[in-house]
């Protein structure tokens, strides 16, 4: 960086103009210095940086870390006027972001509108000074078997070995090993030859089969999940760089270092939380697709009921596509039963089958959508319910802690003793929860031990010694469907499909389906016994007939249908555009008009409330054919906010 004093440029220090000239990015998360700066290389360091070198550097009175992009000589985006100053260490032996790194990374940053450094940030360890393993062992290929039974397996495998770059759907038979189906994926990509392997999986809270099975058949696995602690991190994200042969994490991992990438493989590839909730809020799936093509990869989706953008894709060709046989999918699905709603919280019927698998000494897993006692707190007297101040959202009653929690906004108090409208003390207690069908449950079968598995459980007890909880009826909200958690059930009880699909979101229907086939899965196949039960007011609800048919296309067909009246994913990109402040609406106004200008439709603005938010916010909706173009224009109208107003941009939301 250049200092105001020093000398120009043309007439450089002693012994400078044999120095070699750098271009760094300074991982300074700031619009003002979305920049790159020139810097000289010491002999002493020479041999040392190279493109994509993690470098520490004197940063005007700081001294900060930045990552080398490109040579200098007048190439970077800040020309200096003066004396360079000197790169003072590279902590790490191997580039983090060698090309083309570099481009993918400049390409998140545009898509997702972030300064560079946010986006650059993204690749560093969280610990350097950490002993770097030895890379030297290759794994030895597992023998393929099971990718072998699905259409269009064997092709994908001579993609795999022959290095034939592209995209692929794997949808995966339910049931199915997927660590071992992983473990043959990735064998056959590391095997020909020096080339590596990334696996992301969703989520790792609570441990991650996926990644134990990888670690087992690789014992060189480089982890970089969020389940190791620093130290093992920075470790598996520096022996990626060397060149290890496999690296698994989380959403993360599509940005571990690999030189030599092969293949980038997503695990449960419909999951919400590859999508990232903190800045840059980017799309795993997108990144990895991005990557793959940038490196000459392959990136292989994973999934039992695949994305309908992935669904598309394979109907229009540009995804290749191994399937289970239409036999082996029938096979493995559960006997499925659907039964109307009723006043009571489980149908007679469901009621009826809980009495029968416990006399026949099985378990019984009940899936309910709300935790707390009860989902609303009526008065008797003058008929109102009790809501959130906040953001007007009814309140939900938690008995345990005595208090109401607010499922919009997060708002939690102690529940009060007298109505706040009318002074009475009359309250009804509408709607059960998690709890309060536990409390139910015990007192219908007394003779059964009833355990409860959800976020007020899991913030309390131990979820090791939760998942392990010897039980009769495990009653669950969705937390506890994990597979990291749930115990094998005979019988699963799903109390409210209606709430599930008639969620005021466009992905409702796909949502519900997908986790009702992870109910499905979790019943088992109907050969072992397995029954899964549906309490439903709709059961020809494509998303419901879809599992009872144990057939994806035919949910993939119809949902399809509806998108593409409606102008939703995948027949459109979508942008969150939100502001706050006192010029919020001049903001958005410029926003819609520029959007518009560029043949994007723009829904909006209304007003919102995020979590634990206090002020007053308001977003509009761009459906765009391209929206990274439309975030590259919107970039301007985010950096020259007035001062005290906010604007940010999600692309990609979900």
């Amino acid at each position: 960086m250049t200092s105001g004093d020093s000398v120009p440029r043309d007439h450089p220090a002693d012994g400078a103009e044999s120095l070699r000239v750098v271009s760094v990015i300074p991982l300074v998360s700031a619009w003002r210095i979305d920049k790159t700066f020139d810097y000289l290389v010491p002999e002493e360091l020479a041999s040392e940086v190279a493109l994509g070198s993690l470098v520490r550097i004197p940063f005007g009175h700081r001294r900060i870390r930045g990552i080398v992009v490109g040579d200098g000589d007048g190439d970077g985006d800040a020309a200096p006027s003066g004396e360079l100053e000197q790169i003072l260490s590279a902590p790490l032996r191997h580039p983090i972001a060698p090309p083309p790194m570099d481009e993918l990374l400049r390409w998140l940053a545009d898509r997702y509108v972030v300064p560079r450094a946010a986006a650059f940030a993204k690749v560093v360890p969280p610990r350097v000074r950490v002993r770097e393993a030895d890379v030297s062992e290759r794994p030895a290929a597992p023998e393929a078997r099971r990718i072998l039974r699905y259409s269009g397996g064997r092709d994908l495998m001579e993609a795999l070995a022959r290095g034939k770059a592209g995209a692929w759907s794997v949808r995966v038979l339910p049931g199915e090993d997927r660590g071992a189906l992983i473990a043959e994926l990735v064998g056959a990509a590391v095997g020909p030859g020096n080339g590596s392997a990334l696996v992301a999986v969703p989520e790792v809270r609570y441990g991650n089969a996926v990644l134990d099975r990888l670690e087992a058949v690789f014992p060189s696995l480089a982890r970089v999940d969020t389940a190791q602690g620093d130290a093992a991190r920075a470790r598996g994200w520096m022996a990626l760089a060397a060149g290890a042969a496999v690296g698994g994490g989380g959403r993360a991992s599509v940005l571990a270092p690999a030189p030599a990438l092969r293949a980038i493989v997503l695990d449960e590839e419909h999951h919400g939380t590859f999508k990232e909730d903190r800045t840059p809020r980017y799309d795993a799936r997108r990144v990895a697709l991005e990557r793959a093509r940038k490196q000459g990869a392959i990136c292989i989706f994973l999934s039992a009921t695949p994305t309908m953008e992935t669904s598309l894709a394979v109907r229009q060709g540009r995804f290749g596509a191994a399937l289970p046989t239409r036999e082996l999918s029938r096979a493995a699905r559960p006997i499925v039963n659907t039964h109307p709603q009723s006043n009571e919280v489980l149908s007679p019927e469901l009621h009826h089958a809980i009495r029968d698998a416990l006399r026949a000494g099985q378990r019984v897993g009940l899936l309910v959508p709300r935790r707390g006692y009860a989902s609303a707190i009526w008065c008797a007297t003058c008929k109102r319910s009790l809501r959130c101040p906040r953001c007007e959202a009814g309140l939900v009653f938690d008995q345990g802690r005595r208090s109401v929690r607010c499922p919009r906004c997060g708002l939690t108090a102690t529940a009060p003793d007298v109505c706040p409208n009318c002074g009475a003390h009359d309250f009804r207690l509408l709607g059960a929860g998690s709890e309060r069908l536990q409390e139910q449950l015990g007192k219908a079968f007394p003779r059964a031990r009833v355990a409860r598995m959800d976020p007020d459980v899991l913030s309390e007890d131990d979820p090791e010694a939760a998942r392990v909880m010897e039980c009769d009826i495990y009653v669950t909200t969705w937390i506890g469907t994990k597979e990291a958690l749930r115990p094998p059930v005979d019988l699963v009880g799903v109390l409210d499909v209606d709430m599930l699909i008639r969620r005021p979101d466009f992905r409702a229907a796909e949502t519900a389906y997908q986790a009702l086939a992870e109910m499905s899965e979790w019943a088992g196949p109907a050969s072992s016994g397995g029954r899964l039960v549906l309490q439903c007011s709709d059961p020809g609800h494509h998303a419901v007939q879809a599992i009872v048919r144990a057939d994806h296309d035919y949910f993939v067909e119809r949902e399809l249908e509806t998108r593409s009246e409606l102008g939703y994913p995948p027949f459109a990109e979508l942008l969150k555009v939100t502001a706050t402040g006192p010029a919020m609406d001049e903001s958005l106004s410029a926003a819609s008009e520029l959007a518009r200008s560029m043949g994007a439709r723009v829904l909006g603005p209304i007003s919102v409330k995020d979590r634990g938010a206090s002020d007053e916010r308001r977003q509009i909706l761009v459906k765009a054919d391209d929206a990274g173009a439309v975030a590259l224009k919107l970039r301007d109208i985010l950096i020259g906010a007035p001062r005290g107003t906010r604007v940010s941009v999600d692309v990609d939301p979900r």
